[in-house]
């Protein structure tokens, strides 16, 4: 078989991720000695805790699933790790109504007990991803109690979509019915429950009458009460879009198409990626910038991480939907990833950044960090882009070894 140019960068690519997955120090990313709830909200550049004196639920479900989707890939201390992080999660997460609360005290105490709708999105991916490594289907009953009160509680006034948190119903904003979309699709296609297919069609429905413009091929970020875009005073009243959650679209409507085979889906992915791809990438750097506006004009110039892990995803996604190889714009991600956000820079307090661990947030001149810490929230996105350029470029492999030229199929998402 002829191995080209760009075919040797994708092994390069494969063997990098494969490694710096491997070398990951799994264990450090719990700690059951110093408080009930194990989860670390927050690490100094040496990978040490640094205490707020909270926990995030949202940032608990991240760290769940990235156990369990390590133990998938064959990592045994993540695979060691998973049942005891995820008994912690449902433990502590769960407020008696079978809610997920929103922020706990290190010692379990509830801190703040309101329904928050990114918290359960992200309570429910997790869910989904323990029920994927474990087969325990208490998961699903769960995960269907919490969408039974989420539907009796916190539906928006409008008729569509929900609130973001209960008690303040003005207004609604796009990031997380994202993530709730995301982990319906996970829960659907892991259990093939209904209850969790209609939560996704509901909330493609919403996405597509109501979060996309197609005038602009854009999802805005700020809603009113009536799903009209709006700004906001800190964006200078302009509409704010967000290209890296345009990528992050890009690859959950591919997911979706591939389980409800439809074309409306993919017509929008295709959309937000031509815009991303116009509009949303600093010119300089090559990396994907914090917020345009809907004509594509600069609005804030940051350079975050999860970006470009998630335009990652959204170009895995269009190579397998297309059937076509990784090309060099996918190396040169993974290159930008590893050399921006993953290795220490020559100087400055970052500059004894540990191996394995990551760098949130750049300065517009893509070499200063904006932050002080590095966040745990942020694992999640490396993981899963990382996760999923393994899963297409082994399927790829494996294709390509048997000469079959036809396109890749979708089959089962992430982790199958």
């Amino acid at each position: 078989m002829l191995i080209t140019t760009h075919r040797l960068q994708d092994l390069q690519s494969n063997q990098k991720i494969s490694h710096w997955l491997a070398s990951l120090d799994y264990g450090a990313m719990l700690d059951f000695n110093n408080s009930a709830i194990p989860f670390i909200e927050r690490f100094d550049w040496q990978g040490r805790n640094m205490e707020p004196g909270f926990r995030r639920v949202r940032v608990m479900a991240r760290q769940t699933y990235v156990l369990c989707q390590a133990a998938l890939l064959g990592n045994e201390t993540a695979a060691s790790l998973a049942p005891a992080a995820a008994t912690a999660f449902i433990r502590h997460a769960m407020a008696p109504d079978g809610q997920f609360l929103c922020r706990l005290s290190p010692d379990g105490q509830a801190l703040d007990a309101t329904p928050d709708l990114y918290d359960i999105a992200f309570g429910l991916f997790a869910l989904s991803w323990w029920y994927r490594l474990s087969g325990d289907s208490q998961c699903l009953v769960i995960a269907e109690r919490s969408i039974a009160r989420l539907n009796a509680v916190m539906r928006s006034p409008s008729g569509k979509g929900f609130v973001s948190r209960l008690g303040e119903p003005t207004g609604h904003t796009q990031n997380p019915h994202m993530h709730l979309f995301e982990a319906a699709i996970m829960l659907a296609d892991f259990s093939g429950r209904d209850t969790f297919m209609e939560l996704a069609d509901s909330l493609f429905a919403l996405a597509s009458e109501r979060l996309f413009d197609p005038t602009t091929s854009t999802l805005a970020e700020v809603f009113d009460d009536d799903w009209k875009a709006i700004g906001t005073t800190s964006d200078g009243n302009a509409i704010r879009i967000e290209p890296g959650h345009q990528y992050e679209w890009v690859w959950l409507l591919n997911r979706y198409a591939a389980l409800r085979s439809g074309t409306s889906a993919l017509e929008m992915a295709d959309q937000l990626f031509a815009f991303a791809q116009s509009h949303g990438h600093d010119a300089a750097t090559g990396l994907i910038v914090d917020a345009v506006r809907p004509d594509g004009s600069l609005m804030f110039p940051g350079l975050r991480l999860w970006p470009n892990t998630e335009y990652l995803k959204a170009q895995v996604a269009m190579c397998e939907r297309r059937g076509s190889v990784p090309d060099a714009a996918i190396d040169q991600n993974v290159e930008r990833i590893f050399d921006r956000y993953l290795t220490p820079p020559a100087s400055g307090p970052a500059s004894d950044l540990r191996q394995g661990w990551w760098i949130d947030y750049l300065d517009a001149d893509g070499i200063t960090p904006k932050c002080d810490h590095v966040p745990a929230s942020s694992l999640y996105h490396i993981v899963f882009a990382f996760s999923e350029f393994l899963r297409f470029t082994g399927a790829h492999d494996a294709k390509q070894s048997a000469n079959q030229a036809s396109p890749l199929t979708h089959g089962k998402i992430v982790g199958s």
